[in-house]
C-alpha cells in the first residue's frame, strides 16, 4: 500500500472518528411549541419554564444516554399557521426528536396533523379540543388536559355528588369552545332535574356582562366558564360584581394568574381543574424548587411541561434511541408515573390519556410556605374525579 493511500485511509479514520464523537457528545433537542405572546402567554411560559427546569435536572445527572438535553424555543403566536411554521423548523432545520407544550386547540389541531406526517412526538399541554387526534393519530398525545368530554364529565360528577340543579355556561366561538359546548350538551343536559343555559361569546370578549345576565333569573348554582379559557378572570369577575352565588368553574387557568387578575373576592368562589396534585410530597418538593428558580407556583402548566421532557427522556433511556418513531412507539407502549402528578400517564392507540383523574381546586387565604413563598393564599383540592373514559375519535 502507498504512503499516499495509507496517510488518506487514515485522514478518513480519524474523520470518522471526530465525527462519531461529535454525535456522542451533541444535545438531543426537545422542541417547546406554544404562546410566548398574546392570550395564552401566561399558559405558554409557565409550560417552556417546566420544560427547562426538567432539563437542566436531567443535564445536572448527566443527561440521557450520555448526552445533554436542549430545549428549542418557538412561540406560536395563537395562530395555527405560525405553529406549523414553528413546529415544521425545529424538526426539518433543528433536528428536534420531539415537540410540545402548545396551549390553543386551533393550533393543536394544525400542527398534529404536522407531527403525524413528520412522524415525530407531539405532546399536548392544554389543547383539548377532542377533533385533534383521530383513531389513526399515532405520534399525538395529551400529557395534562384531557379531551373536552372527559372535562366535562369530571363537572357532571360533581353535580351528580353535590345535588346541583341549575348550570350556567359560557363558551367562546373556537375549537375548544366548540368541544366544549357539545360535550356540556351531551353529559350535562340530560342529568335528571338539571336546568341548564348556555351562552356562546366571541374568544376576544371583553364584557361578560350581558350574558351573565341573561342567566340571574336561573340563578345558577355553578357557573362553567371552562369553555371560555381568555375570559375566566372577566367573568369570574363581573359574575360576582352581578351578585350571582354560583361556583364559578375555569378552563385549567393558571394559578397565579388568575389571582392577579382577579383578587381576593374569588377566594372560595372560583374552582378549577388541575393535573398536579397540589397535596402530595413529592409535588410540594418540586413546587419548593421551581419557586425558588423562577419565583413563579409550579402549577399545572409548568408540571405538564416538566413532565413532556420527563416522559421524552425515559422513552430514549429505555429504548436506547433518539430516533422520534422509536420514542413514540415507547411512550404509547408505555407508562410514566411522576410522582405528584395527578394520575400516570399511559396510552390508547391514538394518544389519549387511559384513567385521567382530573382533580378541582378552591384558593384560599393562609401561607403557603416555600411552593409559593411569599403569596397570601393557598390551593385546596376539592373534588377528586374517578376516571374518566378516554375519549374516541369519530373517525
Amino acid at each position: 500500500m502507498s504512503g499516499r493511500r495509507t496517510a488518506m485511509l487514515g485522514i478518513a479514520a480519524a474523520a470518522l472518528a471526530l465525527a462519531g464523537t461529535v454525535h456522542a457528545q451533541s444535545t438531543i433537542k426537545i422542541g417547546f411549541v406554544s404562546s410566548l405572546s398574546g392570550p395564552f402567554t401566561p399558559w405558554g411560559i409557565q409550560v417552556r419554564d417546566g420544560m427547562k427546569m426538567a432539563i437542566d435536572e436531567i443535564n445536572e445527572k448527566g443527561g440521557v444516554l450520555g448526552r445533554k438535553l436542549e430545549v428549542i424555543e418557538r412561540d406560536d403566536r395563537n395562530n395555527p399557521n405560525e405553529g406549523i411554521t414553528a413546529f415544521r423548523y425545529m424538526v426539518e432545520r433543528e433536528g428536534v426528536v420531539a415537540a410540545g407544550g402548545t396551549i390553543s386547540s386551533d393550533v393543536g389541531l394544525a400542527v398534529s396533523r404536522q407531527a403525524e406526517a413528520a412522524h415525530v412526538p407531539y405532546l399536548l399541554d392544554k389543547s383539548g379540543s377532542h377533533e385533534i387526534l383521530r383513531r389513526n393519530s399515532r405520534y399525538t398525545f395529551r400529557t395534562c388536559l384531557p379531551a373536552a368530554p372527559e372535562s366535562v364529565e369530571t363537572l357532571a360528577a360533581m353535580i351528580k355528588e353535590r345535588k346541583i340543579t341549575r348550570v350556567g355556561a359560557i363558551v367562546a366561538d373556537y375549537a375548544w369552545g366548540h368541544s366544549a359546548r357539545v360535550a356540556i350538551d351531551e353529559m350535562i343536559k340530560p342529568l335528571p332535574g338539571v336546568q341548564l343555559q348556555m351562552e356562546v361569546a366571541p374568544v376576544p370578549e371583553k364584557d361578560f356582562t350581558p350574558y351573565l345576565r341573561k342567566m340571574q333569573q336561573l340563578d345558577p348554582e355553578m357557573i362553567i366558564a371552562l369553555g371560555h379559557p381568555p375570559g375566566t378572570p372577566t367573568i369570574t369577575r363581573q359574575a360576582i360584581e352581578l351578585g350571582m352565588k354560583g361556583q364559578i368553574i375555569g378552563p385549567w387557568y393558571p394559578t397565579e394568574f388568575m389571582v392577579q387578575r382577579v383578587g381576593e373576592s374569588m377566594f372560595g368562589r372560583y374552582a378549577d381543574y388541575t393535573c398536579a396534585d397540589f397535596e402530595h410530597p413529592a409535588y410540594k418538593a418540586l413546587a419548593e424548587r421551581f419557586n425558588k428558580t423562577y419565583k413563579r407556583m409550579f402549577e399545572d402548566n409548568s408540571f405538564s411541561g416538566y413532565v413532556i421532557v420527563k416522559m421524552v427522556a425515559d422513552a430514549i433511556q429505555r429504548t436506547g434511541s433518539v430516533e422520534p418513531e422509536v420514542i413514540a412507539k415507547a411512550i404509547r407502549e408505555g407508562t410514566f408515573d411522576q410522582p405528584g402528578y395527578g394520575w400516570p400517564l399511559s396510552y390508547t392507540e391514538w394518544g389519549e390519556m387511559k384513567g385521567a383523574k382530573p382533580l378541582l381546586y378552591t384558593y384560599e387565604k393562609g401561607d403557603p410556605g416555600a411552593v409559593n413563598a411569599g403569596a397570601n393564599w393557598r390551593t385546596k383540592v376539592i373534588f377528586r374525579s374517578p376516571p374518566v373514559q378516554p375519549y374516541v375519535p369519530e373517525q
